[in-house]
This record gives structure tokens, sequence and C-alpha cells, in this order.
């Protein structure tokens, strides 16, 4: 006896497979520069994070080892090499600076640790304003007392760092670290 069930053999057609892969092909078409811009926004803002907790780990150091430390800024305005800043610490009142090792730092030589921090991706120190100069090099330097307080240039009362990227896609391409003499920042971003 031969049961008399019916099979079903029927499948998706060729049209409803192109369907399904023409939305997929819209999806991807949307979200993929959606996640890229993402991923650069979440970029520049893990730099400008890991540059003010350094901001803020010198200041500490230099409270709680009742020393000067000093931030060597590159040269700011080129995209390409004003991403580096150096830490410094002095015993003497600033009269001598031996490089401070900082965690997370490089040397001159890459993988040894030293004094050197690098922003990472197309990101740069656009300009500064009021900080002091204390070398012939031409580079702005942030300096940091015992008491919390910094250096700024004469009758200024507060300090900016610019910090940019390429991105222009991005919600903020620039964020300004605004900075007082007692120490303390804020930082703002606007879209050029």
């Amino acid at each position: 006896m031969r049961s008399e069930l019916k099979r079903s053999e029927s499948g998706f057609s060729l049209t409803e497979m192109l369907v399904v892969i023409a939305i997929i092909g819209v999806l991807s078409l949307i979200s993929v520069p959606a996640f890229i811009n993402m991923k650069n926004q979440n970029t520049f803002r893990a730099d400008l994070r890991n540059f003010t907790h350094d901001l803020r780990a010198a200041r500490q150091y230099a409270i709680s080892q009742t020393v000067d430390v000093r931030i060597e800024l590159e040269v700011p305005g080129n995209s390409l090499t004003s991403n580096r800043y150096r830490f410094y610490s002095s015993n003497d009142r600033g009269a001598t600076w031996t490089p401070l090792t900082i965690a997370g730092g490089h040397g001159i030589t890459p993988g040894t640790p030293g004094n050197i921090k690098t922003l990472d991706g197309p990101v740069w120190f656009q300009s500064t304003g009021s900080l002091p100069d204390i070398g012939a090099d031409s580079k702005p330097d942030i300096i940091y007392h015992p008491n919390g307080s910094m250096d700024l240039v004469a009758n200024a009362p507060s300090a900016q760092i610019v910090m940019r990227t390429i991105w222009t896609k991005v919600t903020f391409d620039t964020f300004t670290i605004g900075m007082s003499s007692s120490g303390q920042f804020t930082s703002t971003g606007s879209h050029s």
C-alpha cells in the first residue's frame, strides 16, 4: 500500500532570492559608511580622551611628586607631524628638564618605554594659544607646578589647544581644549 501523501518540493523562486539580495545590498550601501564614520568619530574621541587623561596624569604627578612637569607639544599646524607630545620633569623649578617615562609612552626607538606619546589616526594639534615656549624650538609647552597650577603667557587669562582630524563626515572634526592657570580644562567639539 502506497501512501498518497503529497510531498511539496517547492522552494524559493529566483525572483524572491534576487529581491532578498537586492535588499541586503541596499542596506549595506546605507550602513557601511555610517559604521565607518562612527569608527572614525570614536578614534578621534579616543585621542581626545587619551590626551586629556595624560594632562590629568601629568598634573597629578606634579602635585604628588612635588616637581614641575612639562608637556611639550610638536609645533602645531602640520597634519603629518603635529601629533606627538613629550613629558619632562624638573626638580629645580624648571632650570633643567629630564625625560619623564609615562605609561603608554615610547622612546625614540619603537618598542622601548619612554616619554613620547602619539595621537592615533589622522589627528593632529592644529593650533595653540597662550601656552609658553620655554625652548628655542618654537614648541608650545604645558607646564604644571606642584600646587597644580600651570603657566600661561604673560597677561593671558586662559590657554587653548585645538585638535583636528581630516575626517569631515563625523559629528565633530575639531576639539578645542580650554585651559585655565589653575590647571583645569574643558573641551568642546565643533565642525568646520
